[in-house]
């Protein structure tokens, strides 16, 4: 005969009762201002009340919180405004300001990254109210027109510059400005002196690729034997191929190409790794091996099979 305790009831009603309140008060730090669309490793959300969220995919992310990445790991983040941001192993950005509104004067955005390498493609907010937008980093302050921006921030210097740079616009460094695409500049945090502006390697930018891939332009990153990384990222592409789709052309327009040759990218992405899967290995760089072109370079280092360690929360 079995004997149902009151009290072992009434403790599992208070621990989700505890858990839901838990919850609650993780999200209730701030807004939502966009989703995890894919990730690889841990990734957890820090919150100035010192509440920590392990991230996954399609999770939200909330205003004030701060992003950390752990080894051997990626996170990358689609924006209400249509912005997309990546983020590199053992690196930290806190999400200090989004505002996105329909009143174009109250949008406004300010990123911190900490430590770690970054890439920005810029979304609505630079278009409609580019000077409310802002990157900072422990030395200086990045504002942009339109572009595609990445961040190396280590103790010894800041290496900041941009892939891509849209016709007529413009990012500016501290007081430095690149008028020009693929250039870059180096921050001596020391001093706070910033070079002249020269023109990225494909070496460089290759390895800010591989570090912080970005499934919505195609691309891998640092392959993995982690079964769990290897179905989020399929998934990820998926949902990357349904969004680029979603957003081509009506009928009687002219075709976008680059969207019909990104989902192609997608979908070849996707392939690698349900193959690995099924093999059991690790997938290949797509764009991220140093020194090759951006697509179908050589496959790079790997996780163990227990996956990637967790991030600290600990940090600057």
């Amino acid at each position: 005969m079995r004997i149902f305790s009151p009290f072992s009831r009434n403790t599992a009603t208070m621990t989700a009762f505890i858990w839901l309140v838990f919850t609650l008060s993780a999200f209730a730090a701030g807004e939502p201002i966009g989703e995890v669309a894919s990730m690889e490793g841990t990734v957890i959300a820090e919150q100035s009340n010192g509440t920590i969220r392990n991230l996954d995919l399609n999770l939200p992310v909330m205003a004030h919180e701060t992003i950390v990445t752990g080894m051997h790991s990626h996170v990358e983040i689609h924006f209400n405004d249509d912005s997309i941001y990546s983020q590199g192993p053992e690196s930290r950005i806190a999400l200090d300001e989004f505002v996105y509104s329909e009143d174009t004067s109250a949008s406004k955005l300010l990123f911190k990254m900490g430590k770690g390498t970054f890439r920005y493609v810029t979304g609505q907010i630079v278009k409609t109210n580019p000077d409310a937008f802002a990157l900072q980093t422990p030395t200086t302050t990045i504002g942009i027109r339109g572009t595609e921006i990445f961040a190396v921030i280590t103790p010894e210097k800041e290496e900041i510059g941009n892939t891509k740079l849209s016709k007529g616009h413009t990012m500016t460094v501290g007081a430095r400005t690149l008028g020009s695409p693929r250039t870059s500049v180096s921050v001596n945090p020391k001093t706070g002196e910033i070079s002249k502006p020269t023109p990225v390697s494909q070496k460089t930018i290759n390895k800010v690729i591989k570090h912080a891939p970005m499934t919505s332009l195609g691309e891998l990153g640092v392959g993995t034997r982690s079964r769990k990384d290897l179905n989020r990222k399929i998934q990820a592409f998926k949902q990357q191929m349904d969004r680029t789709k979603g957003s081509l052309s009506g009928v009687n327009q002219p075709p976008d190409y680059a969207k019909i040759h990104r989902i192609k990218q997608q979908k070849d992405c996707r392939r690698a790794m349900e193959n690995s899967r099924n093999k059991g290995g690790p997938y290949g760089d797509f764009g991220g091996s140093e020194g090759k072109e951006q697509q179908g370079g050589e496959q790079g280092p790997t996780d163990g099979p227990d996956g990637p360690d967790g991030p600290s929360p600990s940090g600057p």
